[in-house]
């Protein structure tokens, strides 16, 4: 009996550490979007001298000589989005876990296999999402354009970081002995 009670204690709690997590996860991600917003509403010239200004710092740092700043902006672009997926996977996975009583696992309606795959699926549309939104954004910045090949450039960081996290959870489950839960 006492077990019992013990048992239905524990399907109603909520975890302090998961509420903590998700919180402090959620405001990094919803920071490094205003972060992102606030780089995309810089004019053109404001952008490009920032550019330049980093590739300079590069040029001296690894004693080079590059004038096109292209290669550095794509960098820039799959390295912004690629944090925000790392920020925004673990505020996801995170409010998961909150409580097991209103977790995927709870979820009468499968559609995905495990948790893991569902927060990957939900931090993909959410990243492209703002990536499309970052786009439309520079459309009403003076000499900016959105165009569609950013948002492509941005998903190569999204995708590169979901495959990592994929594989790691992969390996990680196979070190630890365990297999990972799948729904059926």
């Amino acid at each position: 009996m006492l077990d019992k009670i013990r048992e239905q204690k524990r399907e109603k709690e909520i975890s302090a550490r998961y509420v903590f997590l998700a919180i402090f996860f959620w405001i990094l991600t919803i920071s490094w979007i205003v972060v992102i917003f606030r780089l995309s509403s810089d004019t053109a010239e404001d952008s490009s001298k920032f550019s330049h200004t980093i590739l300079d710092y590069i040029n001296e740092l690894f004693n080079t000589n590059i004038s096109d700043d292209s290669i550095l902006r794509m960098v820039a672009h799959s390295a912004e989005f690629a944090l925000l997926t790392v920020l925004s996977f673990l505020a996801l996975s995170s409010t998961n876990r909150i409580s097991s009583k209103t977790s995927y696992a709870e979820s009468p309606v499968k559609l995905l296999r495990s948790d893991n795959e569902m927060n990957i699926i939900f931090t993909l549309w959410f990243t492209i999402l703002n990536a499309i939104f970052d786009e439309y954004h520079q459309l009403f910045v003076t000499g900016r354009d959105g165009t569609i090949i950013d948002v492509l450039i941005d998903l190569i960081g999204i995708v590169i970081v979901l495959v990592i996290i994929r594989v790691s959870f992969s390996i990680y489950m196979r070190t630890k002995g365990r297999t990972e839960i799948v729904y059926t």
